[in-house]
């Protein structure tokens, strides 16, 4: 209509229903570029249009949800970039954290972590180990990127405190459910393990075995 104004308030909530239409409901607030008062978002709270997630995030109550949405939320918090934009490896779920992705529920996690950058502070309680993670080291779970079942399992052997036959069990978690095959686990697990010469497949299966006897 010629001549018509569109209110600020209306293109404010309409990034933050694209944005939470890309990103499982959620959104983080510095994603809005300033376009939103803390008043208008305590009015869409009130009017229960979204709800707070974790401080710095919140839910389209209309929208989506997602599994893990905590570590869904703290890693949107980490950029403020689109959750669809960003590049595979600046920031991955990794470690524990990983092994919670995969639904390898023997690795108790406390905590958050990931390998990469933050451009962004992160709450207390979350881990950013600054290595740097390979595009082939990775792989994407419920549009997180998350390093693959042998660099989760190379990382949680380098000092993290578990034994062998807890590392069996990750291991035999991620077999079994698909996420790769022992074949396949073996030979990467060479290539992670290069610098301390480790025999991939023959790492792999006293792993399995430490697991199997307990």
């Amino acid at each position: 209509m010629k001549g018509f104004a569109r209110p600020k308030n209306l293109d404010a909530f309409a990034r933050l229903c694209a944005l939470a239409e890309g990103q499982h409901g959620l959104v983080a607030i510095a994603q809005l570029h300033d376009q939103v008062t803390d008043q208008v978002l305590a009015q869409w709270q009130d009017a229960e249009i979204v709800e707070p997630v974790i401080d710095g995030v919140i839910r389209v109550r209309a929208g989506a949800s997602h599994a893990h949405q905590t570590l869904y939320a703290t890693w949107l918090l980490s950029d403020a970039t689109p959750g669809w934009e960003r590049p595979l490896t600046t920031l991955v779920v990794s470690h524990r954290s990983a092994a919670e992705l995969y639904g390898a529920g023997s690795v108790s996690a406390d905590g958050i972590e990931f390998s990469g950058r933050a451009r962004k502070d992160l709450p207390s309680g979350v881990t950013v180990h600054p290595r740097s993670v390979r595009e082939d080291e990775c792989t994407v779970i419920e549009g997180l990127p998350v390093t693959g079942p042998a660099r989760t399992l190379a990382d949680l052997a380098d000092g993290q405190g578990l034994d062998l036959s807890d590392l069996g069990r990750l291991a035999r978690s991620l077999i079994s459910q698909g996420w790769t095959t022992s074949d396949r686990l073996g030979t990467e697990l060479t290539e992670q393990f290069a610098d301390q010469a480790y025999d991939g497949p023959a790492w792999l299966e006293a792993a399995l075995d430490a697991a199997a006897k307990g």
